[in-house]
């Protein structure tokens, strides 16, 4: 009996000892204290509203989800967080005033009693600490009930800003923002820093300086705790830090262009924070912070300077000794690189020319690289100058001289850098056959400098914070009535597009549009040029174009030649013959007429002559290859009746009071076959064979 007990004791022995515990399941789940459950899970959740899930899973560890079932845990477990958190932070209190330790399993915090909300954390047996389940995760939908009628019953106060509504808001999008990867929300940050003493010109430079201060200052002074802030809209300024050197006050702000007020650090924290730095930049980093972000280059220069040269920091006239070396040393190093800049450019341009065999125009060469020197030299400058730390008001001066030359010089070297691109364009045009891209080129390069004129208005308006959204959407009517004024503007750059489109006609083309009788001499974005054969210039909107009729005599395959050629009527019938398979002959050996069809017959008996219809085609690209085509033609024919002996006749009529004697056709063929082969074989001996001198 005795072994048989002794066995059982064992086994229990060895069941209790092998079988995971409460304690063990919950490994590495939890806090050490009811203070630490609520901290962590507090700053965990603000960095997962802010858009950062990566940590959630350290939030959901301190939730004692036990009692839910497995399969429905992974799910419900991120709602229950976010409505936690929701509760939690409808209040303010203090971290410091919850316990760091309890004798009981369950306690409950003094967080929204009045409210009927019981915010209770459970003990475990590894004695970490969770969000009770029983009290707390059970009840959550019926707690953020109470929360959003409590919120309802409030009045809304539409004077304040919807985005930095309260303390505890704005110094969590601070945060928030200044702790991203690589300063990439510094423009956040800016935001919630009160700037208006300074001008819109300069603001957002050294909005970013004061930000990098500010975190660098608190990440030294304490650990800010979020629940701590008020959370409410309405109330007194809030005072963060209070130091001989500055305070630091989260303060109701109104927007100068509207009745909407906005919580921020106040203009007088914004002027203390460089003497707060100074004071603070030296200390560690309180722990549990994250590492403060890297500070703007022109603060780390400002610290260089003020460690290792402080004999340079005297002020002398307005700025300290070193800003002035700095002024000058930044001047000369623009002044270099301008040049430096311009010598390799220009090099490169001309290797780019020469590349693709186009002969480059020196005067637009030139004019793209004058501007481009003055920009490099001011855009370097400018961001020299945004180095130094420089006083507000002289920042100001000199950043926005600086800022409007470059902008100004910036566009200007834009807008010559599409003439070289349109001469680069032209010069690849000009060796290809097709004449389409002769009309593309010069449509794409005005397009361009429409963009660049239109681009640089955006940039320069942009660099002096202009906001064109409100521009245009303050032109009411007006915006209307330059629409409404635009329409033939609008017109013209769909006729341009259409022309583009459906190849009409081409650079070089002989057209009859209208009127209009001509060769298109180019196609703009508002209209189309047409030299006249009296050298004018006829101006064709580019609307008119769509529904024109265009005889687009460039586009033929063939050019028509024809004529009358009138002999006398003395001629014989057998030299007639002759005569016009003589001409179609020389039709037939011409390099460039057509072989395949053309009409040589005697066609006319007029009063004073016989008329010989000459019909036939040539392929020339142009009118003057024509007019030489047709020369040589007519210029052979006069050949052949020379040889032949026809005579031409001439519309009169004479009376011959005495006898003239007649021509001598002693060489008249006897046959109409002999009569063609006499034709043929005078022919040849005008024209030569080129089928077989080739």
């Amino acid at each position: 009996m005795k072994k048989l007990l002794l066995s059982v004791l064992i086994v229990l022995f060895v069941v209790i000892l092998f079988t995971p515990a409460r304690a063990d399941s919950n490994a590495g789940l939890g806090a050490e204290s009811p203070r630490d459950v609520v901290k962590i899970f507090m700053n965990v959740m603000a960095e997962v509203q802010g858009g950062n899930t990566s940590n959630i899973q350290k939030a959901l560890n301190l939730l004692d989800l036990e009692k839910i079932p497995e399969a429905e845990r992974s799910i419900l477990a991120p709602d229950i967080a976010l409505g936690l958190f929701k509760v939690l932070n409808s209040f303010t209190f203090r971290i410091d005033s919850l316990p760091t330790d309890a004798k009981s399993k369950v306690l409950v915090l003094p967080i929204g009693k009045t409210q009927g909300i019981e915010i209770a954390v459970c003990r475990l047996i590894s004695g970490k600490w969770q969000f009770d389940h029983d009290k707390t995760i059970k009840n959550i939908e019926n707690y953020i009930e109470i929360i959003d009628k409590a919120a309802e019953s409030k009045i809304e106060d539409t004077t304040i800003d919807s985005v930095f509504f309260s303390p505890r808001e704005t110094m969590r999008l601070f945060f928030l923002a200044m702790n991203a990867e690589k300063n990439s929300r510094i423009g956040e940050a800016v935001a919630t820093l009160d700037l208006s003493m300074f001008e819109k010109a300069v603001r957002f430079e050294i909005g970013k300086e004061r930000a990098a201060m500010l975190k660098a200052v608190l990440d030294r002074y304490k650990y800010i705790e979020l629940v701590e802030l008020p959370n409410e809209s309405q109330g007194a300024p809030v005072v963060i830090l209070t130091h001989s050197a500055g305070r630091i006050v989260l303060e109701k702000v109104k927007n100068p262009e509207s009745t909407i007020e906005s919580w921020k650090f106040s203009a007088q924290t914004i002027r203390d924070l460089p003497a707060l730095y100074d004071a603070f930049k030296d200390l560690p980093l309180i722990e549990g912070v994250i590492a403060s972000s890297d500070v703007p280059l022109s603060v780390k220069i400002r610290d260089y300077m003020r460690k290792n040269f402080p004999g340079l920091m005297r002020k002398s006239f307005i700025l300290e000794n070193w800003q002035w070396l700095g002024i000058f040393f930044v001047a000369f190093l623009g002044l270099a690189f301008g040049k430096v800049l311009i010598k390799v450019l220009g090099n490169a341009i001309s290797i780019l020319f020469k590349r693709e065999k186009v002969l480059i125009d020196i005067e637009a060469h030139n004019k793209f690289l004058s501007p481009i020197s003055v920009c490099s030299v001011t855009f370097f400058w400018w961001l020299g100058l945004s180095l130094l730390g420089l006083p507000p008001e002289i920042r100001l001066i000199l950043l926005v001289s600086v800022k409007i030359v470059s902008a100004v010089a910036a566009v200007w070297a834009g807008y010559r850098l599409v003439d070289l691109v349109g001469n680069l364009l032209m010069g690849k045009a000009a060796k290809t056959e097709n004449k389409y891209d002769d009309l593309l080129a010069p449509l794409i390069t005005r397009a361009l400098k429409a963009m660049v004129v239109v681009f640089g208005l955006v940039f320069i308006a942009d660099i002096f914070s202009i906001d064109i959204d409100k521009i245009l959407a303050g032109l009411g009517l007006g915006g209307l009535a330059f629409a409404l004024a635009a329409k033939d503007t609008i017109s013209n750059l769909f006729g341009s597009l259409t022309i583009l489109i459906d190849r009409p006609f081409q650079i070089g083309d002989w057209v009859t549009i209208g009127k209009a009788d001509g060769t298109v001499e180019s196609v703009g974005v508002r209209s189309t040029r047409i030299r006249t054969f009296y050298d004018s210039v006829i101006t064709i909107p580019n609307s008119e174009l769509i529904n024109a009729q265009i005889d687009n005599y460039g586009a033929r395959n063939y050019r028509r030649i024809t004529a009358t050629v009138r002999i006398a009527y003395t001629t014989p019938p057998e030299k007639i013959d002759s005569f016009c398979e003589g001409i179609r002959e020389i039709i037939r050996r011409q390099p460039n007429t057509r072989k395949d069809f053309f009409i040589i017959n005697l066609n006319e008996f007029n009063e004073s002559s016989l008329g010989i219809m000459i019909y036939c085609f040539v392929k020339t690209p142009n009118w003057v290859m024509e007019l030489d085509a047709k020369h040589r033609l007519f210029a052979d024919i006069i050949k052949l009746a020379s040889l032949l002996k026809i005579e031409f006749a001439f519309p009169t009529r004479s009376v011959f009071m005495q006898e003239t004697e007649p021509i001598n056709h002693d060489n008249v063929p006897l046959s109409e076959q002999e009569a063609i082969e006499l034709g043929r074989k005078i022919a040849a001996d005008i024209v030569p064979d080129i089928s077989r001198s080739k």
